[in-house]
């Protein structure tokens, strides 16, 4: 029978164990910057290391469990491809004309909305660095005109009709 353990209201408190009894121990290595690491949060969370772990345990399998990040619509070779082809020999990236990454996309039937959020970052870094290689730079709005048919969700819509490279530029200077 599992141990029970009493407060000091008198009341019995649950083990673990009582509470689920398919729970198992395990046993695994971390580094000790690793471990002093996890104490330090812990710590600012008032809980435990172990608590920690479990949760990033949780929070990892649950993100794998997600479909779209394990069948993201947009295969990542077929976005690195199209990515790796825009780019420039001069490091630029080109948006526009039947080579640029508009066209790339729409021939392929790619829609922006369907980017995980980590293509999406990846496909923003590109597009600062079309958007900042343009001779006569489009209007803010203009730029965002230019993606339309690619069906871009709100929150990226609004990245493409803002103006970026100041928040660049900030953190480069941080």
């Amino acid at each position: 029978m599992p141990e029970i353990k009493e407060n000091s209201d008198s009341e019995k408190v649950p083990t673990i164990e009582e509470i689920d009894d398919s729970i198992i121990k395990v046993v695994f290595v971390i580094s000790k910057a690793t471990w002093k690491k996890l104490g330090e949060i812990a710590l600012d969370r008032e809980t435990s290391r172990s608590d920690l772990v479990r949760e990033a345990i949780k929070q990892y399998i649950e993100k794998l469990e997600k479909p779209e990040e394990q069948n993201p619509k947009i295969p990542d070779r077929a976005l690195n491809k199209i990515l790796k082809e825009c780019t420039k020999a001069d490091g630029g990236f080109e948006i526009d004309g039947e080579d640029g990454f508009v066209a790339k996309m729409k021939a392929k039937g790619y829609k922006l909305k369907d980017l995980t959020p980590q293509q999406w970052e990846r496909v923003k870094e590109k597009l600062q660095i079309g958007l900042d290689g343009y001779l006569f730079k489009p209007s803010l709005e203009e730029f965002a005109e230019k993606f339309e048919d690619l069906e871009p969700s709100e929150e990226q819509y609004e990245w493409l009709s803002t103006d970026t490279s100041e928040e660049s530029e900030e953190s480069e200077e941080e």
